[in-house]
Parts: structure tokens; sequence; C-alpha cells
């Protein structure tokens, strides 16, 4: 049995940040997400894979299939152009 779907998408909280630079200062509400060693910020980031995944289950053949697809399209062995070095290419 399939879990059901979490019908609403976790908010992340906002927590007013001042940053100042170059004698501009602005707000960043979402600042404290960059501290990824907290543990409120990995429960909040497990949330929304656990929102993505529920939204998106149903769907995970045809991404499997889109992926796929790409993948046929690039060339496996991807290598750049040659350039010349010290005499050498």
């Amino acid at each position: 049995m399939s879990k059901p779907i979490q019908t609403q998408a976790p908010v992340a909280k906002k927590k007013a940040h001042e940053l100042s630079l170059h004698n501009d200062t602005r707000i960043d509400n979402y600042y404290w997400l960059k501290e990824r060693d907290q543990q409120e910020v990995v429960d909040y980031l497990n949330a929304e894979n656990e929102y993505t995944k529920s939204v998106l289950g149903p769907h995970k053949g045809f991404q499997d299939q889109l992926f796929e697809e790409m993948k046929g399209r690039i060339k496996q062995k991807d290598e750049s152009a040659p350039y010349r070095d010290n005499g050498y290419f």
C-alpha cells in the first residue's frame, strides 16, 4: 500500500538575518537554511524531500523513461576538445 499524498508542502520559517556588504544591507529570511549541520535544517529538507516524493511518486515510471531517453541522446564517452599544451595536444 502506498503512502497517502502529502497535500501541504512544508513551509520554511522566516528568520530575519541581516547581511551588510559595501554599505548595502539586506535581509535574508532563509539564511538559516545554509546551516546544514543543524537538525532543524535537516528535518526541513527531509520534509521537502518527502513532499516531493509524495507528489511526484505516481510519475516515477515516466521520470525513469525520460531519464533513459535523455541519457540515450548523450554520447557516453564525452570528451573535451584537444588543446595544445607546451607543444603537445
